[in-house]
């Protein structure tokens, strides 16, 4: 009896293994593994929330970077920036009007 309990417990211990080692190789080569690389051609430098529903964004792409204005029903492309200046957004550098909606 005590045979089949000593090789119950090896044969276990090599399925959960087997399983464990399984499920690392798939999340290591999965889909939205592969899909995560290609984003990171597009990053974000910098954000700044002007509100609950209204964010600035310094995006980087390639030698690129962009001042974008993000709201709940649209983004829009504010400017271009040079590449030269380092940009940080805070509230002493950016004074934007309040728009009334």
């Amino acid at each position: 009896m005590g045979h089949y309990a000593v090789s119950f417990v090896v044969y276990l211990m090599a399925m959960l293994g087997f399983i464990f080692m399984a499920l690392f190789i798939y999340k290591k080569f999965s889909i939205s593994g592969i899909s995560n690389k290609r984003n990171s051609l597009i990053k974000i430098e910098d954000a700044m929330n002007l509100n609950a529903r209204k964010t600035l964004y310094v995006i980087k792409t390639g030698d690129e970077r962009f001042l974008i204005a993000s709201d709940v029903d649209r983004t829009t492309l504010i400017s271009k920036l040079d590449n030269d200046e380092k940009m940080d957004i805070n509230s002493e550098t950016i004074k934007m009007p309040v728009f009334a909606e």
